[in-house]
């Protein structure tokens, strides 16, 4: 039976927390299995992920072997070494030139590959939006997370599907990093209430009784109404630049390999 995506996305967990070594590690130990039983994009994937991390800690020599191993199974995603730190710092080794002419990608391919990878950098700037905006706020409620479907045309090569299933951890990671955000912001809500009422009762405290705020109760009441209102408007102004960046593609690109273009 193939390797699945849970088993990716568990031995990437290292790497999305930023832990490179443990993370290569986990690569390393994944990859003999995917060799084994599949799928080929998922091996592409794994030399490719192996070679980044390789480019990272400037192992040129290790990382352009993975890169070449991931060319060799069909990995063609010829857009991700302008999007990751280590793929970009290959391109200036020796002997990449020659690795990347073996690359040959279709141009509908080439299209979604184009649009994956700025979807990508809208994921990150969207997390960041959302992680920035909890800290405001003083409502209770769960953040709404927008995020686009992935396409669902036919891939002409292996380099899209590993470039779905990156994008595919990148929107998980954000679900889990935007709960994560949620559950801090939800516990200073309510030790800020629980401070608030300090001295609200007859049984003890500062005196100073009013509730939640200087306001007392009605007014936290409205603040929190008023956050959920800004929450929602944010949210449906996301849910409108997801949509309106909905990957659409081209009738009529070919669906024919050509020589890949320069990274960029």
């Amino acid at each position: 039976m193939e390797m699945g995506f849970e088993d990716l996305y568990g031995a990437c967990g290292s790497v999305i927390s930023g832990d490179h070594e443990q993370g290569r590690r986990d690569l390393e130990g994944l990859l003999p299995q995917v060799v084994a039983r599949g799928p080929r994009w998922m091996e592409g994937l794994v030399r490719v992920l192996l070679a980044d991390l390789a480019g990272r800690r400037g192992d040129g020599g290790e990382g352009l072997a993975h890169l070449a191993a991931a060319v060799a199974v069909g990995w063609n995603d010829c857009v991700v070494a302008g999007h990751e730190t280590g793929l970009r710092a290959l391109t200036g080794a020796e002997g990449y030139r020659e690795v990347h002419r073996r690359i040959a990608v279709s141009p509908a391919d080439l299209e979604e590959l184009r649009w994956i990878h700025a979807e990508r950098a809208c994921v990150d700037h969207d997390t960041m939006m959302m992680i920035g905006e909890n800290i405001g706020r003083k409502d209770s409620s769960p953040t709404e997370v927008p995020q686009s479907a992935l396409p669902t045309r036919t891939a002409d090569g292996q380099g899209v599907l590993a470039a779905r299933a990156m994008l595919r951890m990148r929107q998980r990671s954000q679900l889990n990093s935007v709960l994560a955000s949620d559950t801090m912001r939800r516990s200073h809500v309510s030790s800020m209430a629980v401070i608030g009422n300090i001295g609200s009762s007859p049984f003890g405290g500062s005196g100073f009784g009013g509730g939640f705020g200087v306001g007392g109760f009605g007014s936290s009441a409205m603040e929190a109404a008023s956050s959920q209102a800004l929450a929602n408007s944010r949210a449906a102004t996301r849910r409108d630049a997801v949509r309106a960046r909905a990957f659409c593609p081209t009738i009529g690109l070919p669906n024919s390999a050509a020589p890949a273009p320069d990274p960029s």
